[in-house]
């Protein structure tokens, strides 16, 4: 998903569940930020300081040596040293498995009637791919050992998140628990703590919304450098003795925009930046894509198309038998579901009982579906996700605070504040100072407890270990933080 869904979808969606404008833009802004807050722009040391004015010398509170970034951004970082904790942790959750015992239902965290409004969660069977990629490409075949990775919507982790959510937001005691385990935690408790507390509520509820919308557009890709993110030729059949069948040398996908009928296309790769929407004329960075390309991480293959609500496409996953039919997503539905379980959050969230599908809130959701099946030709030169930004606006009317320009990422209007002074230094060893109090550093604390959170559930049910070094460090939050995670019994 891109900004028109993880903020104006997620903003539209938290006035739905009941938030007032200015609470919903935070919490937007939050989900948001998730995709900018990079290893780029904010690895340094920082040190967290309670004055946003230097006279002699700044009133230093406390220490972060490694700040937990959301997004890897660069072609270095991305394509040589991509880290397995950050990617499975905010844009690719894994959740391929069978849910393990004390797994809250669907009904239990959504109630009755949302479940069944919902699609029902689905496994998917990776060996399926597996004797094709044994007989051309052998050297992959140890990438299967980790099909429980994929991405799936509404998988056991999923549900858990939500739960967590929940609690954490109705039960000021949790957050008071991640606090006295954050660098600077007791200043913030101790100065404004009722203001820090409400902020930093709203904040966790936005991380978390980024990350179970993205559990419904990143849908059956991983978070790990895999060959099961690739694809064969969406025309391969390997009992076809048809050249153009042959699936081997061309990989190319079938695209429906809503603006005219089904496309054949190979994703094109990453062009050069020349005009105002950072397209080389003449091509359209909508279609770019990394087919051939040498990373496998998450849909790069795919391009941005998993990320456009109005998009259908076709294609045949590695992890799939290309001897079967082509997957098909249909993101006007995956993305209608995305917005009714981020409304069913923000519901009891906001102290309203569990969603109910009553008239006021279909009339939200055919709002909703608009805007997010509004055709748009992807052959265009402006980015599919301004287009979009611009129609939800259209269709709610009701403004945010805060309208980011989701054709630039990010626009100032989405990035939280909170940076007092920014080294000058190129590299990771600058100092920057950051305002103990502000949305950044709620938003860090949030984040570091979110990434902490998957980390010990993945570990504890042995499904798998971050390895990258990225995942060993200590960032906002230290020492003991197990009994966070204790996940208490749910009726059923």
């Amino acid at each position: 998903m891109d900004q028109d869904f993880h903020f104006y979808g997620t903003y539209y969606a938290a006035r739905q569940g009941g938030f007032g404008s200015t609470d919903a833009t935070l919490i937007a802004k939050a989900a948001n930020f998730i995709d900018f807050f990079s290893e780029e722009g904010y690895s340094a040391y920082w040190k967290l300081v309670s004055n946003t004015t230097k006279t002699v010398s700044y009133q230093v509170v406390a220490a972060v040596d490694n700040p937990r970034f959301t997004v890897q951004s660069g072609f270095t970082s991305i394509g040589l040293a991509p880290e397995d904790g950050l990617w499975c942790s905010f844009h690719f959750t894994p959740g391929n498995y069978e849910a393990p015992a004390g797994t809250p239902s669907r009904e239990a965290i959504h109630g009755k009637e949302v479940a069944a409004a919902l699609p029902g969660f689905q496994m998917r069977d990776t060996s399926q791919g597996l004797s094709t990629v044994r007989q051309h490409c052998s050297q992959y075949v140890g990438d299967f050992a980790f099909g429980k990775m994929l991405n799936r919507p509404q998988s056991a982790l999923s549900r858990q998140l939500i739960l967590d959510t929940l609690r954490c937001v109705t039960d000021e005691g949790r957050l008071v628990a991640i606090l006295e385990h954050a660098a600077g935690g007791r200043a913030i408790l101790n100065n404004g703590r009722s203001d820090n507390l409400h902020r930093l509520r709203l904040i966790l509820l936005g991380v978390r919304a980024h990350v179970i919308a993205d559990t419904w557009a990143h849908q059956d890709f991983s978070g790990l450098h895999n060959v099961m993110n690739t694809y064969w030729d969406v025309n391969y059949d390997p009992s076809s003795r048809n050249p153009f069948k042959m699936g081997l040398g061309r990989q190319s996908i079938d695209y429906h925009d809503g603006a005219s009928g089904w496309r054949n296309r190979v994703l094109s790769g990453v062009f050069a930046k020349a005009t105002k929407y950072g397209f080389l004329s003449g091509f359209s960075g909508n279609l770019e894509g990394a087919p051939n390309g040498s990373s496998y991480l998450g849909h790069g293959w795919m391009g941005h198309l998993p990320d456009f609500s109005f998009v259908k496409f076709r294609y045949k996953p590695c992890w799939a038998d290309p001897g079967l039919d082509a997957v098909e997503r249909d993101n006007p539905r995956e993305y209608r579901a995305a917005w009714t379980e981020l409304v069913s959050m923000f519901t009891q969230a906001a102290g309203h009982g569990q969603l109910k599908l009553d008239e006021r809130f279909d009339a939200g959701l055919q709002k909703a579906v608009t805007a997010i099946g509004r055709p748009f030709d992807l052959r265009r030169m402006e980015p599919g996700r301004a287009f979009s930004a611009k129609v939800w606006q259209e269709v709610f009317g009701d403004l945010p605070a805060a309208r980011p320009d989701a054709a630039r990422e990010p626009d100032r209007q989405t990035v939280l504040g909170g940076m007092v002074e920014e080294t000058s230094a190129l590299g990771r060893y600058g100092t920057d100072y950051v305002n103990v109090y502000s949305d950044l550093y709620l938003f860090q604390i949030a984040a570091d407890y979110h990434f902490h959170f998957v980390k010990d559930y993945l570990a504890r049910h042995g499904i798998y270990r971050f390895r990258g070094s990225w995942s060993q460090q200590t960032s906002a939050l230290s020492g003991d933080l197990s009994g966070l995670f204790v996940e208490d019994a749910v009726a059923a």
